[in-house]
């Protein structure tokens, strides 16, 4: 058993901020024609009810909202489609297209070829499709049906499940007859298996022999290979044990109380979720759940308090550095670190979230604020197309060499040029 554990430390406090707003009653009609350097040229709203922008590139969208949004980018070749998302959305970006509505969602690989590889399903009675090596398939559950690779298995036939079920998983053919009872597994080279489920079954591997009686009650395991010899056995839910040159464990009411000890890593659970407590040579957590818990690693720590309202972690990848605190749903705040040319760090991204008042988001080159934040999520696309403008009162942009303010769906609109400001802040 390998005793793995998540990353985490204490880091800095959550900041925490105040902000009022006052906003004037809604407008129901604004226009507007523009040219900025996000190169929207025109745009026409209707309070948050509908808007029409067209792109100098001959980008278009039109929203009658909540019902139904498109937008067409003639650059990526792409359009989107909403209705009452998320309720349904078709997207087709060059020649493939996928969409989904209710629990019908379907793709297609290339829609310019008539063979091409396309599915289409009604989740989880119908299924039907190609695939890209030209098979037709098609299924109405559970009467009769062959669909391939779903759900982690490769070529699923039945008929009146539960009566009979066959598939494949890494090229070994499993059969069932009045699923799970009676089963049979096809050729798997070095693996024997023979057993009535849940009554009893052996598996057999190289240096591995697996038992079960009245599953999940009784389970129990021989291991004979060199490396790990030992055994193991559960009677499940009162206790059970490992006991392995290279593990020993003991449990007791099985997942609550357990204690695990290999040559790398120590595990107690006193009980399960509640107290756990991991090291490794590498990492270390603790949780106390829901009250506090940390986790620490080299290139990452984590700590939480009052699960899950406060978290704050410090996470190094691929030359960035992430700092992140949360006061779950009510602050964000996220500050992105690169490497810089004297070999310290700059900030490179920022985000701030004080809902449902505010948020805040600067990179390098531009900022962005917008009040009202009802939506807790920092950037969803069929969000912003069909429910952001809704809470969108007031909206300030900052470029390199102008700052927009843009109030009341257009009504409100001021511009003011700025001089370039430098391309990020340096931190020792």
């Amino acid at each position: 058993m390998n005793i793995s554990v998540t990353t985490t430390s204490r880091k800095r406090a959550c900041r925490i901020a105040f902000a009022g707003l006052w906003l004037l009653p809604c407008l129901l009609f604004a226009a507007e024609t523009n040219r900025t350097p996000d190169r929207v040229v025109n745009r026409f709203r209707i309070g948050p009810f509908f808007e029409h922008r067209t792109t100098r590139d001959g980008g278009v969208f039109w929203a009658f909202r909540p019902f139904y949004s498109r937008l067409s980018d003639p650059v990526s070749d792409t359009r989107i489609d909403d209705v009452v998302w998320p309720l349904g959305t078709f997207h087709r970006s060059q020649e493939q297209r996928w969409w989904r509505m209710l629990l019908a969602y379907g793709s297609d690989l290339d829609v310019h070829r008539d063979d091409s590889a396309w599915s289409s399903a009604l989740f989880p009675v119908y299924y039907r499709g190609r695939t890209r090596q030209g098979e037709d398939y098609r299924a109405l559950f559970p009467v009769y049906g062959h669909i391939p690779h779903m759900l982690l298995m490769d070529d699923i036939d039945f008929t009146f499940f539960p009566g009979y079920l066959d598939y494949t998983v890494n090229g070994v053919e499993r059969e069932y007859y009045l699923w799970p009872i009676f089963s049979h597994t096809g050729k798997e080279p070095g693996v024997e298996r023979t057993g009535v489920f849940p009554f009893y079954g052996r598996t057999e591997r190289r240096d591995e022999r697996h038992t079960y009686r009245f599953w999940p009650f009784w389970t129990s395991a021989v291991y004979s290979g060199e490396r790990n010899p030992g055994d193991s056995w559960m009677l499940f839910p009162v206790c059970g044990q490992v006991d392995r040159a290279k593990e020993q464990q003991w449990l007791f009411l099985p997942p609550f109380f357990s204690h695990a000890k290999t040559d790398a890593a120590e595990r107690w659970r006193m009980p399960w979720p509640f107290v756990e407590t991991s090291a490794t040579k590498t990492e270390r957590k603790r949780s106390f759940w829901p009250v506090y818990g940390d986790v620490g690693r080299e290139d990452e720590k984590r700590w939480y308090a009052a699960w899950p309202l406060i978290e704050s972690f410090t996470l190094t990848s691929k030359g960035r550095r992430t700092e992140r605190s949360r006061f779950f749903p009510f602050y964000v705040d996220e500050t992105v670190y690169t490497p810089d040319a004297s070999g310290g760090e700059r900030i490179a991204e920022t985000y701030t979230r004080f809902w449902p008042f505010y948020s805040k988001e600067t990179d390098r080159d531009s900022s962005r604020l917008r009040a009202l934040e009802l939506s807790l999520i920092r950037y969803s696309g069929g969000i912003e197309r069909n429910w952001a403008p809704f809470w969108t009162f007031y909206e300030r942009v900052e470029r390199k060499n102008e700052i927009e303010n843009d109030a009341l769906w257009g009504l409100l609109q001021h511009r003011t040029a700025v001089e370039p400001k430098g391309s990020g802040e340096s931190v020792p």
